[in-house]
C-alpha cells in the first residue's frame, strides 16, 4: 500500500478530536510559539483574553485588547503577528462548519448571511464585557470537556452550551456600532502583504518582491518571515492551495482550477496540493462529493 503523504505545517489548520463539524476550546499556555497565517473552511470565533497584541485579517492588521471578538469566516487569512513566544496566552474559540450554524440557526435566523455581510463590511472584531468573555470561555471549555464523546445526548449537551455562545455573538454584533480600525505594524512586510493576497494567482518571485518595493531580497525575506512566520515562497504557495480548495466546493473541473490558482501545470499543482494537503486534488474532490 502506497503511504500517504504528510502535509507540511504551513499553517493549515484543521478541528481537533477529530472533529468535521465544530470544536470548542478553552485554554492558558504559558510559551507558546506561534505558527503563523492561516485559513480553513470553517467560521472561527475566536475570543482573546490576554497575551497576544496583533491579530492579522486578509489585507488589515488589528490591535488586540482583552475581552475581544474575533469572528473569521471560511477562507479568509488570518493570524497572530508577533515575533517573540506568547506568555500566558489565554483565549477561546468555537470553530463550527456552514452546515452546523445552518442547524444552529434552527430555520429562523440566517447566521451565514449575518456573519457574511459583516465581512463584506469588514466588520471582525467586537469588544466583550468581562462577563461575556468570561461565560463564553465557561462554555467553551465544556464542549472541549465533552469532545471526545460523541453520542446523540453528548451531542445535544453541546448544542446547549454553543447556542448561549452564538447568542451572545449575535447580540455583540447588533448592538455594535464601530468599526475598529487596522493599525501599522511593519508598514512595508504590510504593503507586501496586501500585495501578494491580491495578485498571488500570478507570476511572483522574490526578486520581483524586491524590485517593486525597494528592499533587498535578503532583508525582504528575513522580515517577512519575521512578520507571519511564513517565507514568501512558501506564503504564496499556501495561498494558490487554500484557494483551490475554496475553488473545488464549486463544481469547477480540476484541471480549471489548476490554472486559475496559478500553477503552470498540473504536475507543479499536484506537487503543490499534496505538500499543504497532505492528499491529491483527487482524492480531495471525493471527500466533498456528498456536499456538492
Amino acid at each position: 500500500m502506497k503511504k500517504q503523504s504528510q502535509p507540511v505545517n504551513y499553517g493549515y489548520t484543521a478541528m481537533g478530536y477529530g472533529r468535521c463539524d465544530y470544536e470548542g476550546f478553552y485554554g492558558i499556555t504559558e510559551n507558546m510559539k506561534y505558527y503563523g497565517f492561516h485559513c480553513h473552511d470553517f467560521y472561527e470565533f475566536y475570543i482573546h483574553k490576554q497575551g497576544a497584541r496583533y491579530f492579522g485579517i486578509d489585507n488589515e492588521v488589528y490591535l488586540l485588547k482583552p475581552n475581544e471578538l474575533i469572528v473569521v469566516p471560511p477562507f479568509h487569512m488570518h493570524g497572530l503577528i508577533t515575533e517573540e513566544p506568547l506568555i500566558y496566552y489565554e483565549r477561546a474559540f468555537l470553530y463550527a462548519t456552514g452546515d452546523t450554524l445552518k442547524l444552529l440557526g434552527l430555520q429562523q435566523i440566517d447566521l451565514i448571511g449575518l456573519l457574511t455581510e459583516n465581512a463584506r463590511n469588514q466588520r471582525f472584531l467586537f469588544s466583550l464585557s468581562p462577563e461575556q468573555a468570561q461565560t463564553c470561555a465557561a462554555l467553551m471549555q465544556a464542549v472541549q470537556k465533552n469532545s471526545e464523546h460523541t453520542s446523540p445526548w453528548d451531542r445535544f449537551s453541546d448544542y446547549s452550551r454553543i447556542l448561549p455562545f452564538l447568542q451572545t455573538v449575535l447580540e455583540v454584533i447588533q448592538t455594535s456600532t464601530h468599526v475598529q480600525p487596522g493599525v501599522s505594524v511593519q508598514p512595508v512586510m504590510q504593503q507586501i502583504l496586501i500585495y501578494i493576497n491580491e495578485h498571488f494567482t500570478e507570476p511572483l518571485t522574490l526578486a520581483d518582491l524586491s524590485r517593486r518595493f525597494g528592499v533587498s531580497m535578503s532583508s525582504l525575506s528575513h522580515d517577512f518571515f519575521r512578520y507571519i512566520h511564513h517565507s514568501v515562497y512558501d506564503y504564496i504557495l499556501y495561498r494558490r492551495v487554500m484557494y483551490a480548495r475554496q475553488m473545488m466546493f464549486d463544481d469547477e473541473s480540476i484541471s480549471d482550477i489548476c490554472y486559475k490558482c496559478g500553477f503552470q501545470n498540473y504536475s507543479s499543482f499536484l506537487r503543490a496540493f499534496r505538500k499543504v494537503t497532505g492528499i491529491s486534488p483527487s482524492a480531495f474532490r471525493k471527500k466533498l462529493a456528498p456536499k456538492l
